[in-house]
């Protein structure tokens, strides 16, 4: 029995050692697996942020000219204009102005309305989809009662150029 108990003693003195490395050689790589499947979810949810703000990005360059021409700006406030049913008597088109990240554009309309289809037409161009800004309101009452008024309007919005690539390949 003494046999048999030191053969035991021997084994497990032999075999803990060994048992105790192997079983640490696997906490080591469930800890190292941990820490990876932690940087795949981190980089993940960074994928997927970058794609959010990138689809958001594009809805916003939706709203801005596709071109730094103030064409674009003339089109969009003229159709707004005759959702208004305003006649536009004079239109003029500022130089675009540029600046490192972006390029102004700008263009003064005259017309003559009344004091409802004027807020009519501003209201539309506050809830128009395109980034429209009013930069000047100048209104000249009618000398007549009842007449429509002059007014001379500045609008503005910006051409922003692409940053990023949008090709896919």
């Amino acid at each position: 029995m003494k046999t048999t108990l030191l053969v035991g003693a021997l084994t497990l003195a032999v075999a803990a050692p060994a048992g105790y490395n192997i079983v640490q050689g696997y906490r080591e790589k469930v800890h190292l697996v941990q820490a990876q499947l932690v940087n795949e979810q981190t980089v993940q949810q960074a994928q997927a942020d970058v794609a959010a703000t990138l689809r958001q990005i594009d809805q916003y360059r939706k709203r801005l000219p596709p071109e730094p021409s103030p064409s674009w700006l003339v089109t969009e406030a003229v159709a707004l204009g005759e959702q208004s049913r305003l006649r536009f008597t004079t239109i003029d088109q500022e130089s675009p102005v540029e600046s490192p990240q972006f390029t102004r554009l700008a263009a003064t309309f005259e017309f003559t309305a009344s004091y409802h289809e004027l807020g009519a037409f501003l209201d539309r161009v506050e809830r128009s989809e395109r980034f429209i800004r009013v930069e000047r309101l100048q209104v000249e009452p009618s000398r007549e009662e009842g007449g429509e008024a002059l007014i001379r309007l500045t609008l503005s919005t910006v051409y922003v150029p692409p940053v990023l690539s949008t090709s896919k390949e």
